[in-house]
């Protein structure tokens, strides 16, 4: 069992089995499975003592069958974390866009399989290299015809730019590509009616979402656009590899055609129902409101968006890209691509990004297309601002958004290394029709820098030894470094980057094993964001667009930290204005920034503008060997026990791209470093006479301004400039926030991350409280039109006139209102508030092991977001409950549990022979947060707070359960909202509580 010096850990050790089958017994179970679950439910936590116990239950009760539990010796510990004592030569800095390589030539164009592993952190742009992990992230791109609103920029640009942050302080090789798509009838529809060109409103608006960009601190490797020779030609090249392989047929269609306006009609510039849900606004493309995508002719009463009159059909020939040919391909692509490994091996999490990660409704929808099977698709369409097509016949026609718009990205990745080679800066604007005079072998040959990233090839699935047939032009991808494609985007974009773009790529090859394209290999899907319960709307001047947030004066680092907190990745998210101000004030100023400041204050303060030094923690008596084991400091290993396990999981989360879970672990380590520090009162050990406790208190500091160190780099993927103010209050370059093996390791001894007896700036305030009046201020700035007509004024007024004009009676003078006495005296359920919440955030509880912490918001009826404390850890994962609606009893006495207050309390069903099997009750889909939960035939009014001492709950509790259908039932009558009935996953006759 021991290795060393130290007893093996869980994170150390892996256990092995070798059992045979059983050869007598259908139902027997596995031996170990078996004896770990004895062990378990002894309580056995400690490894070594789990083994012990294990082995011998195994022993005993399967004698003769099993070879018993092999326990390999550990790898053997690393080299004490080395402190830092000069940052600019013993921290790793983070190469950002724009950095490095002065002359022309691209970084490693020449030839990129010469550099070594870790070599091309110091030169930009990067292009993909041997022995590292090469990272390509794209953004949709957005339409070129309006203004971005919060929506926009979380579902696809802020979250996309928070993975490449994160990417390169992990140091991978990475290129971050984004643009704005200009070509199309939305661009033309919005020349008509701004009276303008169509280059004009490119111009236009490609320069406001640069500025809006900019401003959110999105930092793109290049922010192109897709009017640019450069996208022409490479449309051609795919184009006509498709056609050269029979991918392509002609048809002639009907179309509708405006006889006011002389010309067909493109999609966008239809409106109609929807025949699918009979929505009255449908686009000829798309439903907004249930997603389908259609054609024009199938609307239902077609009208013209321009002049509202009815179109008329018409017969027009057009080039469809034929799909099922390879349909085959695809599927077996994605089912590649989303198979999952072993959740045992340890190799799992390099396996995964070897497959793939694809976002739960990205793959629903996927599936949804299948199903229905694929068909050829129109890839042409009647406009004249667009891609032209080469060939003789269509030359009048432009390619469809659908096709051409992804071809977008990799047209932007050219233009990034063609301005680098005439020398352009980084940031160097595109202008329409760029590109004709690109050099022609250093753009356009065989190995360009951008073919290196986009002909990486290996993108199929193979036979093991099967070689190509043909196409020895597709060949170059097997030579070339590994490429991963990252690609972000909102749920509606989801069938082109799924289907259609892969198909078009897949096409330019006769086989799967000589397709020289670079293909998607992981992706993630962004839900709907709502503003304040309503969809924004420009027209109606509802809700925060780009430009609005820079004037809102907020920074934008609180912007970006709201909208990844409540990034919607499951379910769909609403921006409200006062969560925005609870997240600063509650988790930003009294969480992160409070821990950070009082560090650097006290440090600055008690150690003459410094961070404590080696002689402060040991003495300047001590051999200079003291400080070589970093366990000798036992406040670095305290809170490092404590942060060391956070920042790992930290890393999982981010690389399955789920950042909501990994900015919360980031704020769970900074409230872990406000714990340590009020336990340990370095305020008071520093006043004593004994130098002990001075060395002491150093310890205490020391660990905490490791942390401070470590935070800065976690939070910069999500708070970037909040992120240099930290290492400049630390005297540490600013890039030096990289994520590497030697932050990773000292994350478990803190002091060893930060230069000790640095010189440290006086520190600053990293945030600023907003106060309610300014919140409600900016909620009627942005309120607007609601959806159903009513403006905010409108609203409010007839909610006074709701209210009449009742006096209210005086609260007590004494301070806090007493809760009224209940006027409904019966003793049954109406009783309780029942209430759907929706979980915001989760973490475990600083105190207790069995609990959980939760963030809940139960509506603003009910307060808004509330805390609540659930013994729920080792039943229910409650982290995959994030952004999912609960249902909460909302009128029980704030109670404090292990120094955490918990305001209301989540209802669970639970196994009455087993109550470690546990179910969440889960509302009928489509209700609301704050909606009631009622109960037929109970209909008296809810206790503003139960009493405790009476046992109201604890009496009526006893009623509550699940009947034969998991329904959950008082006195057998189901409890509900106005959508329907409340559920658990599976329990039946279970208790409720």
């Amino acid at each position: 069992y021991v290795n060393g010096t130290h007893l093996p850990s869980r994170d150390d050790l892996r256990c092995y089995a070798a059992i045979p089958r059983p050869t007598h017994g259908q139902g027997h179970r596995n031996a170990t499975w078996v004896g770990m679950e004895m062990a378990k439910a002894e309580g056995m936590h400690n490894l070594v003592g789990w083994y012990q116990k294990v082995d011998a239950l195994v022993r005993d009760k399967f004698a003769g069958e099993t070879q018993g539990v092999e326990i390999l010796p550990r790898d053997p510990l690393p080299e004490p974390t080395k402190r830092v004592t000069d940052p600019r030569l013993h921290l790793k800095q983070v190469t950002e866009p724009g950095w490095g390589n002065e002359d022309n030539q691209p970084a490693g164009a020449a030839d990129a399989e010469d550099a070594g592993a870790g070599s091309g952190h110091s030169s930009w742009p990067p292009v993909p290299r041997f022995g590292e992990r090469n990272v390509l992230i794209t953004s949709a791109l957005p339409y070129v015809n309006n203004e971005p609103h919060l929506g926009n920029i979380i579902g696809c640009v802020l979250s996309a730019d928070c993975f490449a942050r994160y990417c390169r302080s992990r140091l991978y090789n990475t290129l971050f590509v984004c643009g704005t798509d200009e070509y199309g009838t939305a661009t033309e529809t919005k020349a008509f009616q701004e009276n303008m060109t169509c280059e004009e409103i490119c111009n236009k608006y490609h320069a406001l979402h640069s500025k809006v960009y900019e401003w959110f601190g999105i930092c793109f490797d290049e922010f192109g656009r897709t009017s640019t020779h450069r996208q022409t030609r490479i449309a051609a090249e795919i184009f006509e590899d498709n056609l050269s392989r029979g991918r392509i047929e002609t048809q002639t269609i009907q179309q509708l055609y405006s006889a006011k306006l002389g010309r067909f009609l493109a999609d966008r510039l239809v409106e109609g129902t929807c025949p699918k849900c009979g929505y009255e606004d449908a686009r000829g493309d798309q439903c907004d409101n249930c997603g389908s995508l259609l054609a024009p002719t199938e609307l239902i009463n077609p009208r013209c968006k321009l002049t509202g009159t009815t179109p008329e059909l018409r017969d027009t020939t057009h080039l469809f890209l034929d799909l099922p040919q390879v349909e085959q391909r695809l599927k077996d692509f994605i089912s590649w691509r989303t198979q999952e490994g072993d959740a045992g091996d340890a190799g799992d999490e390099e396996c995964r990004h070897h497959q793939g990660i694809w976002s739960s409704n990205c793959q629903r929808i996927t599936e949804t297309w299948f199903r229905e099977g694929l068909r050829s698709r129109c890839i042409t369409r009647d406009l004249k601002w667009g891609t032209p097509v080469p060939m003789e016949g269509f030359r009048d026609k432009v390619f469809y958004v659908w096709f051409d718009a992804p071809i977008g990205y990799i047209s932007i990745t050219a233009s990034l290394f063609a301005k680098r080679l005439a020398g352009q800066p980084h940031g160097a604007p595109t202008v329409i029709g760029e590109g004709k005079d690109d050099d022609e072998e250093q753009c356009w040959g065989e190995n360009a820098a951008w073919r290196q990233w986009w002909h990486a090839g290996k993108s199929e699935p193979v036979e093991e030894g099967s070689q190509s047939k043909g196409d020895a032009a597709s060949q170059t991808g097997k030579s070339r470094p590994d490429v991963e494609l990252v690609q972000f985007m909102g749920k509606d974009n989801i069938p082109f980057h799924s289907i259609m773009f892969p198909c078009t790529l897949m096409g330019t090859s006769s086989e799967a094993e000589s397709n020289k394209w670079t293909l998607l290999r992981s992706i993630s899907v962004c839900e709907y964001l709502t503003y304040e319960s309503d969809k924004f709307s420009k027209s109606r001047n509802r809700g925060v667009f780009g430009s609005d947030a820079c004037g809102t004066g907020i920074p934008s680092d609180v912007w970006r930290y709201c909208l990844l907190a409540s990034r919607p990745e499951a379910n769909d998210s609403d921006f409200k204005w006062m969560d925005l101000a609870n997240r600063c004030n509650g988790e930003l100023l009294a969480n992160l920034g409070n821990f950070i400041n009082r560090t650097l204050t006290f440090a600055h303060a008690r150690f003459g503008g410094k961070l404590p030094s080696v002689n402060d923690l040991w003495g300047y008596d001590a051999p200079p060997s003291e400080d070589d084991d970093p366990e000798c400091n036992p406040y670095d290993e305290e809170l490092g026990a404590n942060v060391s396990p956070l920042v790992r999981q930290y890393i999982a989360a981010m690389e399955s791209m789920q950042m909501r879970h990994g900015i919360s672990l980031a704020l769970a380590c900074s409230r872990a470093g406000n714990q340590f520090f009020q336990e340990k009162q370095p305020w008071v050990l520093i006043k004593s006479t004994d130098n002990k406790d001075k060395q002491a208190c150093a310890k205490i500091i020391a660990s905490c301004c490791g942390l401070v160190r470590i935070l800065a780099c976690l939070i910069q993927p999500f708070m970037p400039q909040t992120c240099r103010k930290i290492l400049n209050q630390l005297s540490m370059p600013e890039t030096a926030y990289a994520i590497d093996e030697h932050l990773v390791l000292g994350s478990r001894y803190p002091s060893r991350v930060i230069c000790l007896g640095a010189q440290i700036p006086k520190p600053e305030v990293l945030f600023e409280a907003i106060p309610d009046e300014r919140i409600e201020e900016l909620k009627a700035r942005f309120a607007g039109e609601s959806s159903n007509g009513d403006s905010a004024e409108a609203a409010k007024s007839r909610g006074k006139k709701k209210g009449g004009d009742k006096k209210q009676k005086p609260q007590n003078k004494g301070g806090k209102k007493a809760p009224s006495a209940p006027a409904n005296t019966n003793l049954d359920v109406s009783r309780i508030d029942l209430v759907v919440g929706r979980i915001v955030k989760v973490w475990r509880h600083p105190n207790a092991d069995s609990l959980y912490c939760e963030e809940v918001d139960l509506g603003p009826a009910k307060g808004g977001v509330r805390t609540v404390v659930s013994g729920l850890v080792g039943k229910v994962n409650l982290e995959e409950y994030v952004d999912r609606l609960v249902v909460l009893v909302a009128n029980l006495k704030p109670s404090a549990m292990r120094g955490v207050t918990s305001q209301a309390m989540v209802l669970a069903a639970f196994d009455k022979e087993d109550a470690s099997k546990v179910e969440l009750v889960q509302p009928p889909e489509g209700s609301q947060v704050g909606e009631r939960i009622f109960v037929k035939g109970f209909d008296g009014e809810a206790d503003e707070q139960l009493n405790p001492r009476k046992k109201v709950f604890e009496k009526i509790q006893p009623d509550l359960g699940t009947n034969a259908d998991s329904v959950v039932v008082y006195k057998d009558v189901p409890l509900q909202t106005e959508r329907g009935s409340c559920k658990v996953a599976t329990l039946k006759g279970a208790g409720v509580k």
